[in-house]
């Protein structure tokens, strides 16, 4: 019997079909948008997509993507500082697995092409491929197999005996552990039977592994020859039905997320409105395969930690869900016998928890493959709203935008009551229309009493250090953001056209907001989605009074006092706005600034975000109550933030626990400490 022949005769057809699941998979991730190019053919996409990676890498651009490359993808530094044995165990089974996989193909091309086809077997660089127990290959062959071996057992152990409770495993990671696991095991077995067949050559002992083994059982009356022949067969074979299953298994994620790892920050932002087409871009469809459910999102999760009982909300499930429907919807067989990509109790489910995020950020921060998170699942929201699965309440929101251009349903042309509690309603703020800073005041700030005391700081602020500002009145509308993050952006493309224009007209050459959500809208998704420059600067209030400051516009009072400050996350994580909140609060004489256990990027959510108070009002309290008991372990008496939402709920927060600290703005701070004139 051949068994060399038996074996290409079944492993060329296996990898014909490997290529096609591959091709079916990229034609998966093309059906998302290409940013910028409307709606393409497939492989129009594909073009494009390639000539961008091709420019990017012959360009300025290319140490980015190489170190991104070495540092992120190959090495994977997020993993390294969350865990060093599981850096190890990955590390050592991706290594251990693409080596051998990359000297069996060396090996397969110097043996049937360079040296049978070609006659190059006497060129000594060559043969080494291809001879049994060369020096060189068999030391890397030994090296390969034990660091997948290590890695696996790593795998396992943390699996399917520690399991820790972030772990969510599956039929995916049990195929895992299968097909590898049998991939060693059947390797090892017929390394050991070569070896005591006499298929060996001038250094076998470098398989330093198998070669004591096969010292071992050699006195085992065992049919060596016969045996190593078969398991040649079965192991090779394993092998290659192994790879066919590659593209629809956990077994992707080596090939997508090392994609995703190694352009990042080179990929085109996508735009929170899908204009036509699928809500999902290219990039996230690749990201819904890069998960490799380690489950470290869902240790970071706000809203899961006081919501257990709801496993959707957990970034894995939610990816999960998401690429199983896609899969049932767009993948080969689909296309041929039809799917549904997504229907009834599943569906409900993926909804509730979708919905239930406060799109805060904190899993992409943590996520070893960097998967952006926040834009995923706006775009996972923009989906459920397409097939009518979202919660009811933000038809209203939507009525409430586009009919009274505010979130509250108030008149909006009494956007500036707040300024009627004023000492003074300054002159800005009295029809003035022409101004060199546009003061954007933003929805809750303008109809949530408990809010008013912001923009009232401000305005004093803007007063005391001379600025030439005004405020837009009822021609402010609603900057779109709760719409976009609703998965309704489609609806605040008007909002947001007649707020550009109404900017312009003042002929401002900034605009400042308090809102951190509001200056995130109009900094970043308002050119992406309305496809043009703004022609002014957009500032958050923290970076406009801190220029202030620097410039020597503002002095401001000492105060002895224990502070702490919360990152609001579309402020912090979505907007990467830090440290101009704690340079102002550093520039008060006196003060004592201590951080709390989370801050910067790892900052707590304070549950006010992503709309969850119009979903669940007790989950938005909830998480407020854990960033207030953070808050409290500091001893500060002063919980310091830069947004609106933030004061409203861990006030809320402070007042249900009983927990004596005050809250407020940074801007509110900064107004009350200010230095009268008299006294410079």
């Amino acid at each position: 019997m051949n068994f060399e022949t038996i074996f290409w005769a079944i492993h060329l057809p296996l990898m014909a079909l490997f290529l096609v699941g591959l091709g079916d998979l990229v034609h998966i991730w093309l059906q998302g948008r290409v940013v910028g190019e409307g709606n393409p053919s497939a492989g129009r996409k594909f073009l494009i997509l390639l000539g961008r990676g091709l420019r990017a890498i012959f360009s300025r651009r290319l140490p980015v993507i190489l170190r991104n490359f070495i540092v992120e993808a190959w090495f994977n530094r997020r993993l390294w500082v969350v865990s060093r044995w599981r850096w190890l165990s990955h590390f050592l089974l991706l290594n251990g697995f693409l080596l051998l996989m990359v000297m069996s193909g060396i090996a397969a091309v110097a043996d049937k092409i360079l040296h049978r086809l070609f006659g190059l077997g006497g060129v000594p660089w060559i043969a080494m491929w291809y001879t049994p127990d060369h020096p060189v290959t068999a030391l890397l062959n030994e090296i390969g197999a034990v660091m997948m071996t290590a890695g696996l057992l790593f795998y396992i152990v943390r699996r399917y005996i520690t399991r820790p409770a972030q772990l969510r495993t599956g039929s995916m990671d049990t195929w895992l552990v299968v097909g590898l696991g049998l991939i060693l095991l059947s390797g090892w077995i017929t390394e050991i039977a070569r070896l005591n067949a006499g298929y060996n050559g001038t250094a076998p002992y470098l398989a330093f592994i198998g070669y004591p083994l096969s010292l071992l059982v050699a006195g085992w009356n065992l049919p060596w020859e016969e045996l190593s022949e078969w398991m040649f067969l079965v192991h090779g074979l394993w092998t290659s039905v192994v790879i066919v299953t590659i593209p629809y298994s956990k077994f992707i994620h080596a090939a997508a997320a090392p994609l995703l790892e190694t352009f990042e920050g080179v990929r085109q932002e996508p735009a929170a409105v899908a204009k036509e087409g699928r809500p999902f871009t290219f990039w996230q469809m690749v990201a819904l395969d890069a998960c490799t459910r380690c489950g470290e999102c869902t240790l970071w999760c706000p809203t899961f930690t006081e919501k257990p009982e709801l496993d959707a909300i957990t970034p894995l499930r939610k990816i999960e869900a998401v690429r199983r429907f896609t899969h049932r919807e767009l993948g080969l067989i689909p296309r041929l016998i039809g799917g549904d990509g997504g229907s009834g109790q599943a569906l409900q489910t993926h909804s509730a928890g979708t919905y239930d995020c406060t799109l805060c950020g904190r899993c992409a921060v943590v996520c070893t493959a960097h998967i952006p998170t926040r834009e995923l699942w706006i775009a996972m929201r923009q989906e459920l709203v397409a097939k009518d699965v979202y919660p009811e309440a933000f038809d209203a929101l939507r009525e409430r935008v586009l009919g009274c251009h505010n979130i509250s349903g108030d008149d909006n042309n009494s956007r500036l009551i707040w300024s009627e509690n004023l000492p003074e309603i300054p002159a800005a703020l009295r029809g003035k229309t022409q101004a060199e800073v546009v003061f954007f005041v933003g929805c809750v700030s303008s109809f949530y009493p408990q809010c008013y005391s912001i923009p009232q700081s401000l305005v004093q602020v803007m007063e005391g250090a001379g600025v030439d500002y005004m405020a837009l009145g009822g021609e402010e509308w609603c900057c779109g953001f709760p719409l976009v993050i609703a998965g309704m952006g489609d609806a605040a493309v008007e909002v947001m056209r007649h707020n550009l224009e109404a900017v312009r007209k003042t002929g401002a050459r900034f605009l400042v907001a308090t809102c951190p959500s509001c200056y995130h809208t109009w900094e970043h998704d308002y050119p992406r989605i309305l496809g043009e420059p703004l022609g002014f600067e957009v500032l958050h209030a923290t970076e406009f009074v801190a220029r202030l400051l620097h410039e020597g516009r503002l002095r401001l009072q000492p105060l002895e006092e224990v502070v702490t400050y919360h990152d609001p996350c579309d402020l912090g994580r979505t907007s990467g706005i830090y440290e101009a909140p704690r340079e102002i609060i550093r520039a008060i004489p006196g003060i004592t600034f201590v951080e709390m256990e989370h801050h910067h990027e790892y900052s707590l959510c304070c549950g006010g975000g992503g709309d969850v108070e119009m979903a669940d009002k007790s989950l938005t309290e909830k998480v407020a109550r854990r960033r207030i008991q953070e808050a409290q372990a500091t001893q500060a008496k002063l919980l310091l933030s830069s947004c609106q939402q933030c004061k409203r709920t861990l006030a809320g927060a402070a007042r249900q626990e009983k927990v004596r600290i005050r809250v407020l703005d940074v801007v509110e701070l900064v107004a009350q400490q200010i230095q009268p004139a008299s006294d410079s």
